[in-house]
């Protein structure tokens, strides 16, 4: 995996920390996310970037100060990687902190972005995407 693919999500991750939006043109416009339901009320499949955006969109309803940083990537023999994600924030109506680490196991075609599944535990993460620890 080139380090511009990296570069490029890391810098959509910080563009969203600053803006509330996902660069789009990292994104597959037939993007699937596939978010976890502790994460947010409800669970399910998001398709396109407009899935993606209201997936965000249900997370910055129930957060402030909502960021996720890459704290690490790594790259899978079949050429999806797993990112190593931190989530803070702090809960709209609870005033509660938050502070994961959740992974993705992400898919490119063609240098997009075409499937995100989110895991609530690293280690799962790594077990769908065939590595160990």
């Amino acid at each position: 995996m080139s380090e511009e693919i990296l570069d490029r999500l890391r810098a959509g991750l910080d563009t969203f920390n600053r803006t509330g939006e996902f660069e789009s043109d990292l994104l597959d416009p037939n993007l699937e996310l596939h978010q976890a339901s502790s994460i947010i009320d409800t669970a399910g499949v998001f398709h396109g970037r407009d899935g993606l955006r209201a997936s965000l969109r249900e997370l910055q309803e129930a957060f402030d100060d909502l960021s996720f940083e890459a704290e690490r990537i790594i790259e899978t023999q079949g050429g999806e990687f797993v990112a190593f994600i931190r989530v803070r924030g702090r809960g709209r109506g609870s005033g509660m902190q938050i502070d994961n680490a959740i992974a993705w196991v992400v898919a490119l075609r063609d240098d997009k972005i075409v499937r995100i599944v989110v895991y609530e535990e690293q280690a799962e993460a790594l077990e769908a995407a065939g590595l160990s620890e």
